[in-house]
């Protein structure tokens, strides 16, 4: 559902979606004379949020008589392939839930429409840097907005409270820095043991962008640029605190999903984590909900630049361009965004929505609002800094792959960032 859940690659998508522009439409028909779109969701048909969507439907057809929306939703397991699926058989719904690489892996193959073209005016309507995240080019695709911004998500760094006074340190001075971060590791290894930092291994790219990396990738996304000197000093930063013994070595295994059960368990004095996290450590976690205190994402300049934005992309085979494009342009008012983002603690990518009173009154004597404060001021100021097309298969698994070795000692961390380059550059060139 959420973008800051793992955005995946859509497997295969050039190769599955060939000619999907060549394909038949997917889309709703008329019925009696009506237009019919397809508005499909991910993961978000369930008691908390089906009133919401049924209550935004019924409220669009009511002001427009002449058009039903058919309301599918998908579940998380496998929700890239069955898009890849829907468009490769020219059956993608005329409206489509997904994160940017989701998107990007469709514009590329031609299945979505470029909204700047179609609406040139909706820009106006979001935040600059929400748009910025659906506007896409290089690579064989051509510079546009494949979409339109929906909510926004974020969150701060969960300190559990009680390991720190154990292990050292002062949970009065939450480290907010990359400095204070690794100080704060050597500060653990040095006092206890089966105890660590974190699991970040600098293999994101908000652990490079925050650190002083010039650029993750060029302006006109032709290369990948974030093997500078800088990046060397920050992934020799988390070799080292591996080799004392500050990062779990299970986090080296790229398929290991297991960083919220340590941390509950009491082995991670650190983790980041999203807006909503803190509920879910009330609900599972009761006793470390109890010590836990919140801080920023670990940044050199104060920004976050793991923000993540869910988006909308139309159906390039869409009946009805203009209705779709109309009714995603509904669902993502301020009005509607506030009200579904008061529901699922993410933020509003329209413009106006972050001055809505609900921001301005935020409880901060609790850890939910203290964690909810601190993700509306990164969303604020800060930005997404992974490309889309770092997908799993072109670059980010590679990535992780080269991390791993050089925590192994098997190569250096320049080794490491410059072969990650050239792969994800030759995946670029292909």
């Amino acid at each position: 559902m959420f973008s800051m859940k793992k955005i995946l690659a859509i497997a295969g998508a050039g190769a599955m979606l060939v000619s999907v522009a060549a394909c038949g439409s997917g889309t709703a028909g008329d019925d009696g004379g009506k237009k019919e779109i397809s508005f499909q969701t991910w993961n978000l048909k369930n008691d908390k949020y089906t009133p919401y969507f049924e209550a935004l439907i019924k409220a669009y057809e009511k002001d427009h008589p002449d058009v039903t929306v058919k309301w599918l939703d998908a579940p998380s397991d496998g929700y890239e392939d069955k898009l890849s699926s829907q468009a490769a058989a020219g059956e993608l719904p005329d409206i489509v839930d997904g994160g940017n690489s989701i998107l990007y892996g469709l514009a590329k193959a031609g299945a979505l429409l470029d909204v700047s073209k179609q609406a040139p005016d909706a820009e106006k309507d979001y935040y600059e840097g929400a748009w910025k995240s659906v506007t896409m080019q290089g690579n064989g695709v051509e510079k546009g907005a494949y979409g339109l911004p929906w909510y926004v998500n974020d969150g701060p760094t969960y300190w559990n409270t009680e390991l720190m006074q154990k292990c050292g340190l002062d949970p009065n001075k939450i480290p907010t820095t990359w400095d204070e971060y690794f100080a704060a590791g050597d500060t653990i290894v040095q006092n206890c043991k089966d105890v660590y930092l974190g699991t970040t291994m600098g293999y994101n790219a908000e652990d490079l962008m925050t650190a002083g990396v010039k650029s993750f990738m060029n302006d006109d996304h032709s290369k990948y640029t974030f093997n500078d000197e800088a990046g060397v000093k920050q992934i020799s930063r988390f070799v080292e605190l591996y080799k004392k013994g500050g990062i779990p070595p299970e986090a080296l295994d790229s398929s290991w999903s297991q960083a919220a059960d340590l941390f509950q368990r009491g082995n991670l004095v650190s983790m980041a984590g999203s807006a909503y996290s803190a509920d879910g450590f009330k609900q599972n976690a009761p006793d470390l909900y109890k010590n836990l205190a919140v801080g920023p994402r670990i940044s050199n300049d104060g920004k976050s630049a793991s923000v993540a934005y869910e988006m909308l992309g139309i159906s390039a085979n869409s009946k009805h361009p203009d209705v779709a494009i109309d009714f995603a342009r509904f669902v993502t008012n301020e009005k509607n965004q506030i009200e579904f983002d008061k529901k699922a603690s993410v933020f509003p990518s329209a413009k106006g929505g972050l001055d809505d009173d609900y921001y301005k009154s935020i409880d901060e004597s609790t850890l939910e609002g203290k964690a909810l404060k601190i993700t509306l001021d990164q969303v604020k100021d800060g930005y997404g800094s992974r490309p889309a097309e770092f997908t799993d298969n072109n670059g980010y698994k590679n990535f992780q792959q080269q991390i791993a070795l050089a925590m192994q000692g098997k190569q250096t961390a320049k080794e490491a960032l410059d072969k990650s380059v050239e792969f994800a550059n030759e995946k670029l060139a292909q």
